[in-house]
């Protein structure tokens, strides 16, 4: 299992939500040409349409959950430093300084804009 699942999981969702409807038009696609080259009476291809439908809609759903928990914990995030902000930072700068000293370098180095 991928230990960055819960991180990449959004971001697969929300690809497959958009790939899903194109997948389900070639599928029925090629199951309506197949049916109608052999046809026998019976429009067999209807039921591949629907249990692609039910597709669509699921991959949609779990793309619709993905991006709400997404923007449940940005809110989240906000919140926690409206109510602590500046204060709560320096704290948790002051004890990584503290704590490990090698850490502290890697904080700054992340905290610092990209060089172009």
């Amino acid at each position: 299992m991928n230990p960055f699942s819960i991180v990449t999981r959004p971001f697969k969702d929300v690809a497959e939500a958009l790939v899903m409807p194109f997948r389900a038009l070639f599928v029925v696609g090629i199951t309506g040409t197949i049916n109608a080259m052999t046809y026998s009476g019976v429009w067999w291809f209807k039921w591949v349409a629907l249990g692609m439908g039910i597709a669509v809609l699921a991959s949609l759903g779990r793309a619709l959950k993905s991006l709400l928990l997404v923007a449940l914990v940005a809110w989240v995030g906000w919140k926690i430093y409206q109510r602590y902000g500046e204060a709560a930072r320096q704290r948790f700068d002051d004890w990584v300084q503290r704590s490990s000293p090698r850490a502290a370098e890697v904080v700054a180095a992340l905290r610092q804009p990209a060089r172009a």
